[in-house]
């Protein structure tokens, strides 16, 4: 089963040598819809000092990607405000031996790391306050009991031919997914594929569109019969504009 999940997506730009500041991100601005570029660079170096402090209550999803080392430390520190923490991890690549087997590789599985893992997941809610607002305060501190989910992303890189084939025949690359998330103790994940086949003019043919929906619901399904989950990246229908 297919379930659409609305997540606000956590982009944190932090140097390794960030300073805590006594103001929070509201007082400085940084929540303002007409916020501007120098803004941004004025107080990309600060944070506000209390990170376990949880204002927002939707699902954060925090990616994490593995040439950034910095960003590791900083997905433990500010874990509390994260309800998904998705490392960029997995890549799905062509097997062109195999090609029309339905056959891929799976790589990227030499960058988990397990005991970051269990940083990421020891308990939260002995230290971490919610900010003083009535009934999102309970709201909050009910958040606070469970730790991030461990979502890693799995990215389709496969080229046009392999990916026809991939999709016609989607069995082996379903079961690799699926046994890599069990066999590393996941959570589920975040396949991201759909921009990319958007790109290649994939989906102004009704029979690849019926076939990429179809691999996403069986990958779904297969993941759910284990209680994992899917989380799929798709980019808006209309894209952002000043004026709409």
């Amino acid at each position: 089963m297919c379930v659409a999940v609305s997540i606000t997506l956590a982009l944190l730009i932090l140097g390794a040598s960030a300073d805590p500041t006594n103001r929070p991100a509201a007082e400085r601005g940084l929540t303002a819809t007409d916020i501007t570029a120098a803004l941004l660079v004025e107080e990309g170096e600060h944070y506000y000092k209390d990170v376990t402090q949880k204002n927002f209550q939707g699902n954060v999803l925090a990616y994490v990607t593995p040439w950034n080392s910095h960003g590791y430390d900083v997905a433990v520190k500010w874990r509390p405000k994260f309800t998904h923490i998705s490392p960029v991890w997995y890549q799905l690549k062509g097997d062109s031996a195999t090609l029309t087997s339905g056959s891929v590789k799976l790589t990227g599985g030499h960058d988990v790391d397990q005991k970051w893992i269990a940083k990421l997941r020891e308990p939260i809610n002995q230290y971490a306050t919610c900010a003083e607002d009535g009934a999102s305060t309970q709201t909050c501190a009910a958040n606070l009991t469970t730790v991030p989910l461990i979502v890693p992303r799995f990215i389709s890189e496969l080229p046009p031919n392999e990916l026809t084939s991939m999709l016609q025949k989607p069995g082996k690359a379903i079961a690799a997914i699926v046994g890599e998330v069990q066999k590393q103790g996941f959570d589920g994940l975040v396949f991201e594929g759909w921009l990319q086949w958007a790109a290649m003019g994939g989906f102004a043919d009704r029979g690849f569109t019926k076939l990429a929906l179809d691999f996403v619901k069986k990958l779904s399904a297969n993941l759910e019969d284990k209680n994992k989950i899917l989380l799929l990246a798709v980019p808006p229908v209309i894209p952002a504009q000043p004026s709409r």
